[in-house]
């Protein structure tokens, strides 16, 4: 996970930016989780407070528990502290498969939500398996956008999951 942060929360960036030198990453997760960036807009610089610090979230590519045969994935997003409580954000989700050494994009799902997760404010990427024989590496990559925002390129990349799901 990776934490953004707006100019209204840069003393809790200070804090967590401290309190994480003393703390060893445990895994590759954890590591990401220590990044911060910055999310302003002109219109929020001028009053003088970005729109806060906010978390990308995701889950790993897993089979579908309500469609059979298909493989899921979803993205969200949370508000850790500020004014983006109001906003929704362009939470696109891609669904991937390692072939030839290559993360290969089987499908994209895009939808703008709100801070929270769970089914109404997620973004669900889904593929059809063509049979369930083989086995291949699945991952997704989570790109959280807040709307009238700028934006960096950062994107959250889930951990790879093995599963027989034929392409």
């Amino acid at each position: 996970m990776r934490i953004r942060t707006g100019a209204a929360s840069a003393a809790l960036t200070a804090a967590l930016l401290a309190a994480s030198a003393a703390v060893p990453a445990q895994a590759a997760e954890n590591r990401d989780a220590q990044q911060y960036r910055s999310v302003t807009s002109e219109k929020s610089a001028r009053a003088g407070s970005g729109i806060g610090a906010f978390r990308t979230y995701g889950d790993n590519v897993h089979f579908s528990h309500t469609v059979r045969g298909h493989i899921n994935a979803h993205g969200w997003w949370k508000v850790l502290s500020g004014p983006a409580r109001g906003v929704k954000a362009k939470v696109t989700v891609d669904l991937q498969v390692k072939r030839g050494g290559q993360w290969k994009t089987l499908t994209r799902a895009s939808k703008n939500v709100y801070s929270g997760g769970g089914s109404g404010k997620r973004t669900a990427a889904a593929y059809k398996c063509t049979y369930n024989v083989g086995q291949y590496d699945f991952r997704s990559v989570i790109d959280v956008d807040l709307i009238g925002y700028p934006d960096d390129n950062y994107k959250k990349i889930t951990a790879t999951q093995r599963l027989g799901c034929g392409l």
